[in-house]
């Protein structure tokens, strides 16, 4: 058994069996992975906070036959502050989401990761006029051009159409956030 470390955003948590989760990291290395998380529903688990989505750190993953199981992590950044207020946690939402539906296992697209990290870190810690629908909506933009369908100038209400016609992708947080 083999052990790797890799810097990843966690973007998924699934539950899985009685204590564990099947976690999808984006890993700069790697693209998307799926990885478990074993016993990380336990009270005492000491690496729940890894199986959680949002957490971006150094994931020490071990690998068997073409599987990965978590070892261990060492956090960068929880981006938690987002659960504060329902509008950032609706909009990081959507960016873990178009990193998840728009990319397939062992795909990397380094500009829409950075650009995903980016715009996490300015719904965390933008100042107090932040406006998270502006930064959600210079993130779809980025991703849309870095998914290679060029530039496309929408307003954020438009997206959800755009992703669901040319993607087949239906964003549920971004949806959430237009009801807000």
């Amino acid at each position: 058994m083999d052990i790797v470390s890799l810097d990843g955003l966690c973007i998924r948590a699934t539950d899985y069996k009685d204590n564990d989760k099947l976690i999808t990291l984006y890993c700069a290395e790697k693209g998307k992975i799926t990885a478990t998380a074993k016993g990380v529903k336990s009270v005492k688990a000491k690496l729940k906070f890894c199986a959680s989505p949002f957490c971006f750190g150094k994931y020490q993953l071990a690998a068997k036959n073409g599987r990965y199981t978590v070892a261990g992590c060492d956090v960068y950044d929880g981006f938690f502050s987002l659960t504060s207020d329902i509008e950032s946690y609706y909009a990081g939402g959507c960016v873990l989401e178009v990193l998840d539906k728009t990319t397939a296992e062992g795909d990397f697209l380094g500009e829409l990761f950075t650009s995903a990290l980016r715009t996490l870190n300015e719904l965390c810690y933008g100042t107090d006029g932040t406006d998270c629908r502006v930064v959600l909506g210079n993130f779809l933009k980025e991703a849309v051009r870095a998914l290679g369908f060029g530039e496309k100038e929408m307003t954020l209400a438009e997206y959800p159409r755009y992703f669901s016609g040319v993607l087949g992708v239906r964003l549920n947080s971004l949806n959430e956030l237009l009801r807000l």
